[in-house]
């Protein structure tokens, strides 16, 4: 590999790198409304235990 393409690759993913750097900063701790991830306990489990 010639050293030209080596840091064409090298100069093109720290360009990458540094854009996906920049941006909103993402809050984890976030509550998340999606109701697929609310963890509630089925009807169903309550009957079968009785």
């Amino acid at each position: 590999m010639s050293k030209k393409l080596l840091y064409t690759v090298l100069a093109g993913a720290l360009s990458i790198s540094v854009l996906a750097a920049c941006g909103e900063p993402v809050d984890e701790d976030a509550p998340v409304d999606d109701p697929a991830t609310i963890d509630e306990p089925a009807e169903d489990d309550a009957e079968a235990t009785d």
